[in-house]
């Protein structure tokens, strides 16, 4: 009899071991589909409309996006190229975002650690970049100091032209990682930068010149990415001034534009000439309402007239010596 019931219990035990093997091999068929990401992660579409700067989407190249968590652990960086933007899978939580043009060379960054002090500034350049003046035209680590400025404008720092930039920041932004959904957060960036033209007509004896570059002084040192204020210290921009015509000449830069704050700083044109004579000569304008009242303060024109290069004229135009004599010391006994 035990050889005869032996023989039925081991084929119904090999069934059951297979009949429980398919078991959990359909359950975890079914299970997959439904895993198409982490339990804690949302699905992100970062979105880049242009609607407050507009040329912005034609001219930039890439956009970068930097992820604040609220829950204080390290921000991230996140890079697209083009200006669309693009999806991203973050951790579920509370999010602040800012966005910025990463297409530039020579803007710098700093307070990157929050998007409230995220600012961009440039560095330190010398009175006579606009000029292109080479180490053997100047000793320029002694003359720095001794270049003429403006009246008014001696303290301010010399920075370097910016470039086309575009940034803005959004905030409480939760991503709830609500399976099988989409989120989308929109971001538009701003301008945080102005051109300025410069034009200079009716100016005499440009036959005369050798080389000529101009500054303007009272304009933002920094602006904030998030929404494009303008802080920091003032701060005096050089350029360069090409002859455009057998009296007119014109320059083009990029700045942080002024602080509409500050009515104390004046915006002074600062022209500077070697003639073919090594002659040095300076001249000064105010320029300060032709800035802050341009109708149109992403593109401000500043246009001055009479500039004689040979000499003053009525109109109060400033001529001097802009490389100074540094003061002779006479030791005491």
């Amino acid at each position: 009899m035990k050889h005869l019931f032996g023989k039925p219990s081991l084929r119904f035990l090999r069934r059951g071991i297979a009949l429980t093997a398919l078991v959990i091999a359909a359950a975890a068929c079914e299970h997959k589909p439904l895993c198409w990401h982490h339990p804690h992660t949302g699905m992100l579409k970062v979105d880049f409309a242009w609607w407050d700067a507009p040329e912005g989407e034609d001219l930039v190249k890439s956009m970068a996006l930097y992820v604040y968590p609220k829950d204080g652990s390290e921000r991230k960086r996140i890079d697209f190229v083009g200006t669309s933007g693009g999806i991203i899978e973050l951790l579920t939580g509370d999010y602040d975002f800012l966005c910025l043009n990463s297409d530039t060379e020579t803007l710098l960054y700093e307070g990157t650690d929050s998007h409230k002090t995220f600012s961009v500034y440039t560095r330190e350049a010398h009175p006579l970049s606009g000029m292109e003046v080479r180490a053997g035209d100047f000793d320029l680590s002694e003359s720095y100091e001794y270049i003429k400025r403006a009246e008014g404008t001696e303290n301010e720092r010399v920075s370097r032209e910016a470039e086309d930039a575009y940034g803005h920041a959004v905030e409480n932004i939760n991503v709830h990682g609500d399976p099988g959904v989409m989120q989308v957060v929109t971001l538009y960036p701003k301008n945080l930068t102005i051109h300025i033209h410069v034009v200079a007509e009716d100016v005499g004896c440009l036959e005369t010149v050798q080389k000529i570059s101009g500054t303007i002084s009272g304009l933002a040192g920094k602006v904030a990415a998030a929404d494009a204020s303008r802080i920091g210290e003032h701060n005096i921009v050089p350029f360069s001034l090409l002859q455009t015509d057998e009296h007119t000449l014109e320059g083009h830069f990029i700045s942080f534009g002024h602080c509409p704050d500050s009515k104390s700083k004046a915006h002074k044109l600062a022209i500077y000439v070697v003639t073919e004579d090594d002659d040095h000569r300076f001249f000064e304008f105010d320029v300060s309402d032709q800035i802050e009242l341009a109708p149109n303060q992403r593109y401000i024109t500043v246009v001055v007239k009479g500039l004689d290069i040979c000499g003053m004229k009525d109109m109060g135009v400033v001529v001097d010596p802009w490389i100074g004599i540094p003061p002779i010391v006479i030791p005491m006994d």
